[in-house]
């Protein structure tokens, strides 16, 4: 039975209101950076995470001697690599699942060509390879370099540091050249002569 003219009416009203609704704010560069990194940075320390689980495994046939020989070494084969992906994103994980499926072949390519000579995951993956994180001592959408009185930073200038600088102090929540004040000591003088 059709809907009667009401009801119907009802339903047209609240269409008619969502369509007017104004879509949710985008999110801008800087939000979709943070999170492709929070996402990459997640990928590596679970991939790090499957090596330590991985790390006592072999190919378990019971014949660890010919399946070295014959197979490769378990270690750096493709079949713990397929272990380790396995498990770096949960299944209800879009933005991590589809980093991994976008990026595999770079995975890949680090686990069988490239991790001996760059053997800081996150480094080659998320910083250079993908460029969705920022390197160390820079911020924001653009990784502007922080304020030299800066360790790291959150934003520019000296009150958005993490950590002051050698030769920097924090005084009044700004990381501020450290003044040193170098003390002259005079001889004494006491009038007296020593003999």
């Amino acid at each position: 039975m059709a809907p009667g003219p009401a009801p119907r009416a009802a339903l047209l009203l609240l269409l008619l209101q969502l369509l007017l609704l104004p879509p949710p704010p985008a999110m801008g560069a800087g939000g979709r950076r943070r999170l492709a990194c929070s996402t990459c940075r997640g990928i590596v320390d679970r991939f790090k995470q499957g090596l330590a689980d991985t790390a006592k495994k072999n190919f378990g046939g019971g014949n660890t001697a010919w399946e070295e020989k014959t197979l490769s070494k378990y270690e750096s084969s493709e079949i713990r690599l397929v272990e380790i992906t396995e498990n770096l994103c949960d299944s209800s994980n879009f933005e991590c699942n589809n980093m991994v499926e976008e990026h595999e072949e770079q995975i890949e390519k680090w686990w069988f060509k490239l991790k001996k000579k760059y053997p800081d995951l996150f480094k080659w993956f998320c910083i250079e390879t993908l460029e969705v994180c920022c390197p160390p001592g820079t911020y924001g959408p653009d990784c502007l370099a922080c304020d030299a009185s800066c360790v790291g930073c959150t934003g520019e200038g000296s009150d958005k540091c993490k950590t002051c600088a050698s030769g920097y102090v924090k005084e009044d929540e700004k990381c501020t050249g450290e003044e040193m004040e170098t003390e002259t000591t005079e001889p004494s003088h006491t009038g007296h002569e020593d003999l």
